[in-house]
């Protein structure tokens, strides 16, 4: 193979930049922007966090730019037309980034993601959006499987360029004591992913769209992973989805919740693989590619009605998130293309990125957005708690005067949470007489309360925000006490920190030197006892398996009476307040791996 000459490199290199100058620059701008973030001293760093939504905005920008200009190039627009769309281009851009606050949150954030998607999807079929939508499917295919290909080349090379470049530079400050500042390395992967990454991938995409229907080649390594990796994995997904849909019908309960990820990820890497093989449905002797794309979407339709009835279930105890809302509008998608693949002669795979693209860009915005219509379920939840409990009365707050049952307590608490973590509770500062925009997180009487739990304490209810173990099963456990004043000794003479991490093998016997005495703790892993000495003689022993199995029955956060253990022997009175535990079970034993605790201490 013959390499190419730095003179031809650099042809092809301004070709590139000549063709997509737009591009280009809004992806080293943007990447420009982010290591100067970066490179801004910590103590700066609030006066320059307007820049990161320029980051947002050029990363919007560079696949918004390439679809413009592949429309363009399709319709052979002149080079005036060409720059005026462009430029209208960047003026959007320019509006979408005053449009942002601030301080960017949960919202501008979900909302920029569904963006992000739509203008990818929206690169997929740009070049073919004012052909007839029956012609050039070839032509698409081919386009996309050159997209496909580019983004996994272009991914090989940039991380081979940045692995060998850091070795290089860590090498030399190894070698020569040259003191290079740590940051280097997160500005050089910007670097390679605003200039390098962009500038390679563009330099490989077809120039002659026009002639891509009349192309039939199909890469051999392409069929290969498609046919002995992606199918495999559908077929076993497959599998793992009707037995559990059979242990369903046989115990006749309702589907988990999680069921929903598994059936989305089996629906997309089932559709991703048909869309690979597409041109394979029309070569001779290969017709279980037929078969199998026909009965592929047939196979759905059961999993569909299993992801209706465990989403709906989900929604209907604990209202719609932004999460449910798409895994809802997903699931639609899904049981319409389902439908389509099943009973349309056409069959056109173009139906894909059309329909989704559409979908993000609609779902992003409006009273019917994901945003807004989460929003107004979480608030009709939290109403009905309160008028419930004659806590909202009239429209306005009555502060509890008993407590609340853990369960509605736990919800009232998650959708204030909810609220708080989008910027929206001023939907429901007309309850209040107080401006709880005031309400800020801070130490109250030696006690540390968020903003979120000083609202619920204006409506008489105990802030709490439960945190289910991983995939809820019952193997891993941990608990945290979130407030908590450490300065109140009254009863006791000491106080002392102890921690234990089961890695730290030689410091789990911990001396403390009170006064005149010895003191020591020590944490024994098998029994479960934290063991006091008082000038080597054993003053107590303290079991906490039992307060292990109380905090597996909670259903809500733990308090500080949950985690706390005290008692008073012959020469000793203490109290140990646990801020942080967490263990495993193994073999029907639990095990503890860490935990934090201020022990208090009095010696008789």
């Amino acid at each position: 193979m013959k390499i190419p000459s730095l003179k031809v490199l650099f042809e092809s290199t301004k070709e590139t930049f000549l063709r997509f100058p737009f591009v280009i620059l809004t992806s080293v701008i943007g990447a420009g922007f982010m290591i100067y973030i970066i490179d801004t001293p910590f103590e700066r760093q609030e006066s320059v966090r307007y820049l990161y939504n320029v980051v947002i905005a050029c990363s919007l920008g560079i696949s918004f730019l390439l679809a413009l200009k592949f429309i363009c190039e399709r319709v052979k627009t002149s080079k005036t037309v060409t720059l005026v769309t462009q430029i209208t281009g960047l003026v959007l851009l320019v509006a979408y980034y005053f449009s942002l606050p601030k301080d960017v949150g949960y919202a501008d954030i979900t909302r920029y993601f569904l963006f992000m998607i739509g203008m990818h999807l929206l690169v997929s079929f740009s070049p073919f959006a004012n052909k007839n939508f029956s012609l050039e499917r070839k032509g698409f295919w081919q386009f996309n499987q050159n997209l496909f290909i580019r983004i996994l080349i272009t991914g090989v090379y940039s991380g081979v360029l940045y692995a060998g470049l850091s070795v290089a530079i860590l090498s030399f400050d190894k070698l020569f004591d040259a003191g290079i500042n740590s940051k280097i390395y997160t500005e050089l992967f910007f670097f390679i992913l605003g200039a390098f990454n962009t500038w390679f991938f563009l330099s490989g995409l077809p120039e002659n769209l026009d002639e891509l229907e009349g192309m039939d080649f199909y890469p051999k390594g392409l069929k290969i992973f498609t046919q002995y990796v992606l199918l495999p994995l559908v077929i076993i997904y497959l599998l793992i989805l009707y037995l559990y849909m059979g242990k369903i019908i046989i115990q006749w309960q309702l589907p988990m919740g999680w069921v929903s990820y598994l059936v989305l990820g089996f629906s997309t890497t089932g559709i991703f693989s048909l869309l690979l093989i597409e041109p394979l449905r029309e070569m001779e002797g290969i017709n279980w590619i037929k078969k199998f794309s026909k009965w592929f979407y047939l196979i759905l339709f059961p999993l569909i009605i299993l992801l209706f009835i465990a989403i709906l279930r989900r929604t209907g105890e604990y209202g719609i998130t932004e999460r449910r809302y798409f895994v809802f509008v997903l699931a639609l998608w899904l049981a319409v293309m389902a439908l389509y693949f099943s009973v349309s002669r056409l069959k056109n795979i173009k139906i894909i990125p059309y329909t989704l693209c559409f979908i993000a860009f609609v779902t992003s915005f409006g009273p019917w957005g994901a945003i807004s219509l989460s929003e107004r379920s979480q608030m009709g939840r939290l109403e009905e708690i309160l008028i419930k409990n004659k806590i909202l009365v009239d429209g306005k707050i009555v502060k509890a005067v008993n407590p609340l049952p853990d369960e509605e307590r736990q919800d009232v608490s998650s959708v204030i949470h909810f609220l708080s973590d989008r910027n929206s509770l001023n939907k429901i500062q007309p309850w209040f007489n107080q401006n709880i925009d005031t309400l800020k997180g801070g130490t109250e009487s030696g006690v540390y309360k968020t903003k979120e739990a000083k609202i619920t304490d204006l409506m008489g209810i105990e802030y709490t925000q439960f945190r289910r173990n991983f995939l809820q099963n019952d193997r891993y456990f941990s608990w945290n006490l979130k407030e908590y004043n450490s300065l109140k000794l009254k009863g006791y003479d000491y106080m002392v920190k102890y921690r234990f991490y089961s890695y730290e093998k030689d410091k789990i016997l911990k001396q403390y030197k009170l006064d005149s005495n010895n003191f020591s703790i020590e944490f024994n892993t098998d029994s479960l006892e934290v063991l006091f000495k008082n000038n080597d003689i054993q003053t107590g022993a303290v079991k906490i398996d039992r307060l292990i199995e109380e905090l597996k029955k909670l259903k809500t956060e733990p308090v500080l009476k949950d985690l706390t253990i005290e008692d008073e022997k012959d020469k000793l009175k203490y109290r140990i307040i646990f801020q942080y535990i967490s263990g495993e079970r193994e073999n029907d034993k639990d095990k503890i791996t860490s935990f934090t605790a201020d022990v208090f201490l009095k010696l008789k």
